[in-house]
């Protein structure tokens, strides 16, 4: 009876078990695709989010590029005013050097004018002194009562005394008057050459006003130059601040760019993190025990090279390398295959599936398409300029999926070819040939 009991209590033990895990197997499925609906819609926002925020960096990028014209544009002005500066200083420079020449000369000019001067009243003094000496002769004459050739007649005893007398008085005349001649002569040569100097010192004071002139000119040049430096100078500071404020504002949505990219791997991690899960739940309730590790089900056999053309390589292998844009070592997760005038070359789908991403954008992957193959196997081609299939779409090996591109984050068209077990990379490699 005991024996009963407890056979009793396990069985209903074992059903009541069965019941729970028949319940939650059938409610499971359920409860992951509202999760991996709910990743996609989330997923959407932020793409949404990143297609926002390059479109508003490519527009700030624009404005960047037409601010850095203007600045171009500004400098070369300014490099322009700095050389029409430069020669107005020259031709100033030129100008003061010929404004001291004329000042000096000018200098000499009016030392020479006074030395005429001194001379000129020296010898008026010495006219002056030659007239008193003369004035007083004939007074002296006079007083004498030799005022007249008949006087001197009357006077003189004889005719011999008479002739002697009116000699003496002849030679003196003449020889005062030939003094006072000579005087007057260097006077009038003195006063010739004053009058010259005065003349040539008019003619370089002339020259040096128009030389003044000309300074003043240049100088009011250089003032409007000046001033239409520094208008430039501040319309130029004006642009710069307006850049920096660009440059900031890029910097702003770079940063919340990489954030959605971050937020975009974290849910592409729990996507493929779902996807794993959904692998074991199909390994388990198919009860396959051939499907082994990753390591057991690599092999070439059975995959097609996703770029049926012949003159397709591998430029860039999977595994460890300096990423081409930023420069960084890091791994990389896939191969990238192109070819020459690799754009728009046809890409196929390396094995039958099910489509289970199509995504259009501007980072990372660019546009790219993942393709559920079963087993736990999926591949991605990333990169193409165009997808031709949707999510949902049943595709069978070597149909036309996307064409080659060069969208997200690339140097040149190729595609970026992964295959993924249990959401793990693979190398491709092991996997597909030529």
């Amino acid at each position: 009876m005991k024996q009963n009991n407890l056979a009793t209590k396990v069985l209903s033990f074992f059903l009541c078990f069965t019941l729970v895990f028949v319940s939650f197997a059938a409610f499971a499925p359920e409860t992951h695709a509202k999760s991996l609906s709910s990743l996609k819609n989330e997923q959407a926002q932020i793409k949404d989010k990143v297609e926002e925020s390059e479109q508003k960096i490519k527009e700030l990028e624009k404005q960047q590029a037409q601010q850095e014209e203007i600045i171009a544009e500004l400098n070369n002005q300014i490099a322009r005013l700095n050389d029409q500066l430069d020669n107005v200083r020259g031709q100033q420079s030129i100008i003061n050097s010929d404004i001291k020449d004329i000042e000096k000369k000018i200098a000499e000019l009016d030392a020479e004018i006074k030395d005429l001067d001194r001379q000129i009243a020296e010898k008026d003094k010495e006219i002056e002194e030659t007239i008193d000496i003369f004035c007083e002769r004939i007074r002296a004459n006079y007083m004498a009562g030799e005022t007249s050739v008949l006087e001197m007649f009357t006077a003189s005893s004889s005719l011999s005394s008479f002739l002697n007398r009116l000699e003496m008085f002849r030679r003196i005349t003449q020889n005062d008057q030939a003094l006072v001649d000579k005087l007057n002569k260097e006077i009038a040569e003195i006063e010739e050459m004053q009058k010259k100097l005065e003349e040539k010192k008019a003619s370089v004071q002339a020259e040096k006003a128009a030389l003044e002139v000309k300074k003043a000119d240049l100088q009011s040049a250089e003032d409007d130059l000046n001033a239409t430096q520094a208008t430039i100078i501040a319309k130029s500071t004006e642009v710069n601040k307006k850049l920096a404020s660009l440059n900031y504002q890029t910097k702003q949505l770079e940063i919340s760019l990489d954030k959605y990219n971050s937020e975009m791997d974290s849910i592409e991690a729990e996507i493929e993190d779902f996807l794993k899960q959904q692998a074991a739940a199909n390994n388990n309730s198919s009860g396959s025990s051939n499907a082994g590790s990753a390591s057991s089900n690599i092999s070439k056999k059975g995959w097609a090279w996703p770029v049926p053309y012949s003159n397709s390589y591998i430029s860039s292998p999977y595994g460890y390398r300096n990423d081409p844009i930023s420069g960084v070592y890091k791994f990389h997760s896939g191969i990238d295959i192109t070819m020459a005038n690799a754009h728009g070359k046809k890409l196929v789908a390396t094995k039958s599936g099910t489509v289970i991403r199509a995504v259009h954008s501007n980072s990372g992957y660019g546009n790219y398409i993942m393709i559920d193959h079963g087993g736990g196997y999926s591949s991605l081609y990333g990169h193409c300029s165009s997808l031709a299939v949707s999510v949902g779409d049943k595709v069978s090996q070597g149909q036309v999926v996307a064409y080659i591109g060069s969208t997200g984050y690339s140097t040149g068209p190729h595609v970026h070819f992964e295959i993924r077990y249990n959401g793990e990379k693979q190398n491709p490699s092991h996997y597909v040939s030529k």
